[in-house]
């Protein structure tokens, strides 16, 4: 303003993104984003701008012109926002090496335009489920499947251990064969040895259901299918748990008397090779 600077936005200064068209060439049947608004995310912070998405005969749905792109939108149906791909895979890194959250990670971004914290933060939690579901699934070839991601079977898109392949005893695969004929001076190098741990503490909250957040892809992976989880839960209900003969041990003892008031989980136990 000839005086000094202010904070302004892309759609202030003009900045009009026609989608389906190559730079320079001319939408003759342009459909603005709804209320004119839209918003787009990026490494760089949150950015208001024009768009305008192609309403020509031969052109897609608004959410694959917004993916043709490299946008990800925040919805299907008349999307107002959106995340670039490069967004996405970068926060796809730092999840997995530093751990950080969702949350952390939309604030950090809006605090690149206001470092005050007077902005709304925009959370993008559904997004990322969905880019994580969508990126297994592209692992795992999914898309080529002519049935369908719906024929995923069980533990399909699960990853086998590399260690597990050189350490552990696989029949067909790193052990010879005949091995079982072999005599027990033999046979006793291609045991499986299974250790057991568990963690008595670890509670997670009942804040959330699977009808509220249903999984994109249960049983699919590494996690069991809910359902069928909760029924064997249920069957087992009844059977009393061993007590440990060992007196310094009592962890085991002492998991029926905690409170599981408000907890979805008390616990969790794992079986590692």
């Amino acid at each position: 303003n000839n005086s000094f600077f202010q904070p302004t936005t892309l759609k202030k200064l003009g900045l009009c993104i026609q989608l389906d068209h190559a730079p320079g060439d001319r939408c003759y049947n342009p459909h603005p984003s709804s209320s004119d608004d839209f918003v787009v995310i990026d490494v760089h912070g949150v950015h208001e701008i024009v768009l305008n998405f192609c309403g020509c005969v031969s052109a897609q749905i608004c959410y694959k012109q917004l993916l043709h792109t490299r946008w990800y939108p925040a919805t299907t149906s008349d999307p107002c926002t959106a995340v670039v791909f490069t967004l996405m895979e970068h926060f796809h890194l730092l999840l997995f090496k530093s751990k950080v959250s969702a949350y952390e990670f939309c604030h950090s971004l809006a605090r690149q335009n206001n470092n005050a914290g007077l902005i709304a933060t925009l959370h993008s939690m559904r997004m990322v489920h969905e880019w994580h579901h969508l990126r297994q699934l592209q692992c795992a070839g999914r898309g080529n499947d002519p049935n369908g991601i719906h024929a995923t079977t069980t533990c399909e898109l699960a990853v086998q251990c590399p260690a597990c392949l050189l350490t552990c005893p696989h029949p067909g695969k790193n052990i010879p064969q005949g091995w079982e004929d072999g005599s027990p001076w033999v046979r006793w190098k291609y045991a499986l040895f299974i250790v057991i741990d568990a963690n008595f503490r670890l509670k997670r909250k009942a804040v959330s259901s699977d009808n509220v957040d249903p999984s994109l892809n249960s049983g699919w992976a590494y996690f069991v299918e809910e359902a069928a989880y909760k029924a064997y839960l249920a069957h087992q209900a009844g059977i009393k748990q061993d007590c440990s003969t060992c007196v310094s041990h009592n962890a085991i003892n002492l998991t029926d008397t905690k409170s599981s008031y408000g907890l979805a989980a008390t616990g969790v136990g794992t079986v590692d090779c």
